[in-house]
């Protein structure tokens, strides 16, 4: 799917109007938690179809983005599909019927790895970045050094420890 743009829009009002309760005869659409991860909106939704008398629950992934001189739009995807994306609140995987395994376990994965521990004078390797590995310099804020250089390391980037 492409991404939809409003124009003059803001972020936080793409952010209300796709986090509002919607309703007509036959659905109600409703928002029972989202967070926002840097230009990431996650979401718990639940559709109710009143006719049948049913619910369905699904985690949904907006993805944020500015267009200049227009304003803000979003690209939505829901946990099916395989965002490529994985900051997704830990709690909201408990709230919803598992849509796809594979990517819950990398949303797992990411998680552990942003919350471990990380001692000074370890050596760990990097994902996603332009180096392969840093020795930790810091822990507040989060430093370390490779080839003579000291970096900021963001914990998104974090890999295994290297020995």
């Amino acid at each position: 799917m492409g991404w939809l743009f409003t124009q003059g829009s803001s972020k936080s009002d793409i952010i209300r109007d796709l986090t509002a309760t919607e309703e007509n005869e036959t659905r109600r659409w409703e928002t029972l938690t989202h967070s926002v991860r840097g230009n990431v909106l996650w979401a718990v939704v639940e559709i109710t179809h009143k006719q049948e008398q049913t619910t369905k629950r699904f985690i949904a992934c907006y993805l944020l983005r500015s267009d200049k001189g227009y304003g803000w739009g979003y690209k939505d995807m829901e946990e099916s599909m395989f965002p490529n994306y994985f900051s997704c609140p830990l709690k909201y995987l408990a709230m919803v019927p598992v849509a796809n395994a594979d990517w819950r376990a990398e949303v797992q994965k990411y998680h552990e790895r942003r919350n471990r521990k990380v001692e000074i004078g370890q050596k760990i390797g990097l994902v996603h970045a332009s180096i392969p590995w840093v020795v930790i310099t810091s822990k507040r804020p989060l430093l370390g050094t490779y080839d003579g250089m000291c970096y900021r390391v963001p914990r998104r980037m974090l890999g295994e420890v290297l020995v």
